[in-house]
C-alpha cells in the first residue's frame, strides 16, 4: 500500500489588471434607460431572464434608449425586432420569442457600450449599415439568435483590435 499524499492547492494568482477591468466593466449599467438585468454583459443571466419573461417596460426601455439616437419612430424600431402582433399580444410580460430578442438587444447593447466607450457610439454604430454584416446594420440582425452571434463576433473582434 502506498502512503496518502494530501495536495494542498496554492493560493490563486491576483488578478491581472485586465481581468480587474473586465470584471469592472461587466458589471450592471448604469446608462439611462437601461435595464439592470438586460444591460449587464453577461449571457447567463440574460438567458435566465428571458427564460422568465421579460417585462414590457423593461424591453420599451431598451427600445427607447435606440429611439433617442435613431430618426426611425420608436414603435418601427421595436417593430423591426419584435412584430407588432407580438407586442400587442403580450401583456405585461413578454413571450419566450420576443424575450429572447429583447436580451440579445440589451446583451448587445451593453457589449457595443464597452466597445464603443459611451452609449451615443454605441447606438449610432448598431443602427448604421457594415460591410462584415453585408451592408445591413448590426440592430437589423438581431432579429434571430444567428445573426445576434454573427454581431457579437463582430464586436468582438472589434474589442480585440482586429480589423474590421
Amino acid at each position: 500500500m502506498g502512503h496518502a499524499h494530501t495536495i494542498i492547492p496554492s493560493p490563486a494568482p491576483a488578478p491581472s489588471r485586465r481581468e480587474t477591468e473586465t470584471r469592472k466593466t461587466c458589471q450592471p449599467s448604469r446608462a439611462r434607460g437601461a435595464s439592470r438585468s438586460l444591460a449587464i454583459a453577461d449571457p447567463v443571466i440574460a438567458a435566465l431572464e428571458a427564460e422568465r419573461g421579460i417585462a414590457k417596460s423593461t424591453a420599451l426601455r431598451l427600445f427607447e434608449r435606440i429611439a433617442d439616437a435613431s430618426p426611425v419612430p420608436l414603435g418601427r424600431l421595436r417593430a423591426e425586432l419584435i412584430p407588432d402582433s407580438s407586442w400587442k399580444r403580450a401583456g405585461k410580460t413578454l413571450g419566450p420569442q420576443a424575450s429572447q430578442t429583447a436580451a440579445r438587444l440589451g446583451f448587445v447593447l451593453a457589449f457595443a457600450d464597452r466597445v464603443w466607450g459611451n452609449g451615443s457610439d454605441a447606438v449610432e454604430w448598431l443602427l448604421g449599415s457594415h460591410a462584415e454584416l453585408a451592408g445591413a446594420s448590426p440592430y437589423s440582425l438581431l432579429k434571430t439568435e444567428a445573426g445576434g452571434r454573427a454581431v457579437e463576433a463582430l464586436l468582438a473582434a472589434l474589442e480585440f483590435g482586429f480589423p474590421v
